[in-house]
């Protein structure tokens, strides 16, 4: 299955799927999560990772989403939404929880070992190595910009 990613700027971090269930906010702070969340880039806004796995994409606005999302899929068994969701214990439901949102086919073995490889070495590429013992950047490193096309004159 192909891969590529792609990264994009958004005007709020928290429209990534796994933003509510990985960004815990902080009692001890107003205004401040754990992990924390990530700052926008000045006139560009909130810099999110678009990874594409054959025909899906996923979103993610922080290193700790990408490395939440692997955590879980390396399960077995995998996790409920349920339990997953009781995190939050807001009324937001299992139903609304990232994992229950994910495409089925992502969720089959065979395909989630595919994924997590995938997303491994992606994040090897963006942030250097695998996931280490401290927390990982709020924000995505600066990656380079595609270059622009030449309009022609």
């Amino acid at each position: 299955m192909q891969s590529r990613f792609r990264f994009t700027y958004e005007p709020d971090w928290r429209s990534a799927p796994m933003a509510y269930w990985v960004h815990l906010p902080r009692l001890d702070a107003k205004d401040e999560c754990d992990p924390p969340a990530p700052k926008p880039v000045p006139h560009e806004g909130y810099r999110f990772l678009r990874f594409e796995f054959g025909e899906h994409e996923l979103l993610f606005s922080a290193p700790a989403q990408l490395d939440h999302m692997i955590e879980i899929l390396v399960k077995k068994p995998l996790p409920t939404s349920r339990q997953l969701s009781s995190v939050r214990a807001k009324g937001v439901g299992p139903n609304g929880h990232w994992l229950s949102r994910l495409p089925a086919e992502l969720k089959e073995p065979k395909s989630r070992e595919r994924l997590v490889r995938h997303l491994r070495a992606l994040r090897k590429q963006i942030l250097g190595g695998p996931k280490r013992e401290v927390s990982p950047p709020a924000e995505w490193p600066s990656y380079p910009k595609p270059p622009r096309a030449k309009s022609a004159a």
